[in-house]
C-alpha cells in the first residue's frame, strides 16, 4: 500500500449543523498550510452568523442549510474565501439521470484530488450520499488514489436515531469519486487582504442579505423570511392534525431558531473587530447589544412539547417574540450599513 497524507490535519467534530460545517472545514484546512482565522470570523464571513431563510407559507424543511440561501453553486465558499484573500478551483460534478458524467470523469477527479494533496491541500468535497452533512474534508490518498482518506465523523451515525460523533475517525475509502458532487481546489493566496476590507465584504452581504425581497429557489431571505415565519406561527391552523404532523411542523420551526441561534457564533469577530478598529467601536457594540438581545429572546420561542407547539395561543406568544428578535436584528444590520456607507463616503 503507498499512502500519501497531508499532516497535522486538525481532528474535527461535528455538531450536527449542516450549513455551518463548512467553516469547521475550512478552519481546518488552512491550519494544514499554516494560516489561522477562527471560528468566530468565518460564520460572519460566510453569512452564516447573519442569515435567515423561510418558505413563504410552508412548514418545510431544508431552510436551515447553505444551498437554501446560496443562488449558485459553491456561493458561500466563494464569498469567505475571496474575503480573505484565497484563490481557488469550483468544480460542479455534472451527471445525467442514469448517473453518467457529463462534464468530467473519474480518473480527472482522482488526478484532481491527489495533485492538491500532494501539493499539500486538502480538498473540501460535497457528497451526493451522506448519513447526515453533504461535506467533507479529504486529506490522503492510497494507491495513486483508488483509495482516498478523510475522517469520518458521523461513523455510527443514524438519521433520526443518534447524534454525530463528538470526535473523527481517519478512515480509506475505495470507489470515493461516485459520490462526489462538486469540490474546493485550494490554489494559494491571492494577496494580502486587509482586516478592514473583509470585515466590509461580510457587512455587505449582510444587508444585501437582510433587505432582499426576492425568492431564491422558492425561498424568502432575510427580513422577508422573518416576517413570512412569524405570519405562519401566529396564523395557521393545526385543527384536526394528528402528533405526526405536529412534529413535522416543528421541525421546520426548530431549524429557523437554530438560524437565529448561530448569530452567537459571530459574535467575537465582532467584538474582535471594535478593538482592531477604534473608529468602527460604537457602532459595533450597538450591532453585538441589539444581537445579543436577540439572542436573549430565544428561549420564549421553544416549546417544551409538541402539544405545546400545537397550541395557537403559545404560537401567537412564540411570534410575538420573533418580532422582538427581528427588530434587535434589524437594528445590527442598520449598524452594519452604517459602517458600510462611512467607508463609502471616504
Amino acid at each position: 500500500m503507498n499512502r500519501k497524507l497531508i499532516p497535522n490535519v486538525p481532528v474535527f467534530g461535528y455538531d450536527g449543523n449542516n450549513a455551518g460545517f463548512f467553516n469547521t472545514l475550512l478552519q481546518a484546512a488552512l491550519r494544514c498550510v499554516g494560516e489561522e482565522h477562527n471560528r468566530a470570523k468565518l460564520t460572519a464571513l460566510s453569512g452564516e452568523g447573519n442569515r435567515f431563510c423561510w418558505r413563504d407559507g410552508k412548514w418545510q424543511g431544508g431552510c436551515e442549510t447553505s444551498e437554501a440561501i446560496n443562488e449558485t453553486p459553491f456561493e458561500t465558499e466563494r464569498r469567505v474565501l475571496e474575503a480573505i484573500g484565497w484563490q481557488a478551483d469550483y468544480i460542479t460534478v455534472s451527471r445525467d439521470e442514469d448517473g453518467n458524467y457529463i462534464n468530467t470523469d473519474p480518473a480527472r477527479i482522482r488526478r484532481d484530488f491527489t495533485e492538491s494533496i500532494d501539493r499539500g491541500y486538502p480538498i473540501i468535497a460535497r457528497l451526493l450520499k451522506h448519513p447526515e452533512s453533504n461535506l467533507n474534508l479529504f486529506f490522503g490518498y492510497e494507491d495513486g488514489g483508488e483509495m482516498i482518506v478523510s475522517y469520518d465523523y458521523t461513523k455510527d451515525f443514524e438519521p433520526g436515531v443518534s447524534k454525530p460523533n463528538e470526535y473523527a475517525t481517519p478512515v480509506a475509502q475505495a470507489n470515493w469519486e461516485d459520490n462526489i458532487a462538486g469540490y474546493v481546489l485550494l490554489k494559494g493566496k491571492t494577496g494580502a487582504v486587509s482586516e478592514r476590507d473583509t470585515a466590509l465584504s461580510a457587512f455587505g452581504w449582510i444587508s444585501r442579505h437582510a433587505r432582499r425581497t426576492g425568492e431564491i429557489k422558492g425561498n424568502l431571505v432575510g427580513f422577508a423570511a422573518w416576517e413570512a415565519w412569524i405570519r405562519l406561527l401566529e396564523s395557521d391552523d393545526f385543527t384536526g392534525l394528528d402528533t405526526d404532523e405536529v412534529w413535522r411542523r416543528f421541525g421546520p420551526h426548530c431549524d429557523a431558531v437554530s438560524q437565529i441561534h448561530e448569530r452567537k457564533a459571530a459574535l467575537p469577530y465582532y467584538r474582535s473587530l471594535a478593538e482592531a478598529i477604534p473608529e468602527w467601536r460604537e457602532g459595533l457594540e450597538i450591532a453585538v447589544n441589539a444581537l445579543e438581545a436577540c439572542l436573549d429572546n430565544l428561549g420564549n420561542m421553544w416549546a417544551n412539547d409538541v402539544e405545546e407547539f400545537r397550541d395557537l395561543t403559545v404560537r401567537k406568544r412564540f411570534a410575538e417574540a420573533g418580532r422582538e428578535c427581528m427588530r434587535k436584528d434589524m437594528e445590527a444590520v442598520e449598524q452594519f450599513e452604517k459602517l458600510l456607507n462611512s467607508e463609502t463616503l471616504k
